[in-house]
């Protein structure tokens, strides 16, 4: 089962807009949880950094995170997204134009 607890972010990989902070998967059968693309917090802004990792119980009851953690800016795939948003947005108004135009 997946859990999405935000949607803020930028997916770091491919152009895929995701816009989640955090997605955490149960594997079916195993006592540990897949997490994908927590934020890591930080003091610059300029570069978006994302946790990638698995949790699992350790004997003592506290959780034991394996993680691994991708940064980088993203201003080509950002301004790749943004593109794709701003055609979606130009065809939605060019729809909403349309009847009007042809009521008159």
């Amino acid at each position: 089962m997946a859990s999405i607890d935000a949607f803020t972010s930028l997916c770091p990989i491919g152009l895929i807009h995701l816009s989640v902070t955090r997605m955490l998967i149960k594997v079916p059968g195993q006592d540990l949880n897949l997490r994908f693309f927590e934020r890591v917090e930080t003091v610059d802004d300029q570069y978006n950094i994302y946790d990638i990792g698995v949790e699992q119980p350790g004997e003592d009851g506290k959780t034991i995170i394996d993680s691994i953690c991708v940064g980088g800016s993203f201003s080509y795939a950002k301004s790749l997204v943004k593109s794709i948003d701003d055609k979606a947005a130009s065809k939605k108004s060019d729809a909403a134009d349309a009847p009007s135009a042809a009521a008159a």
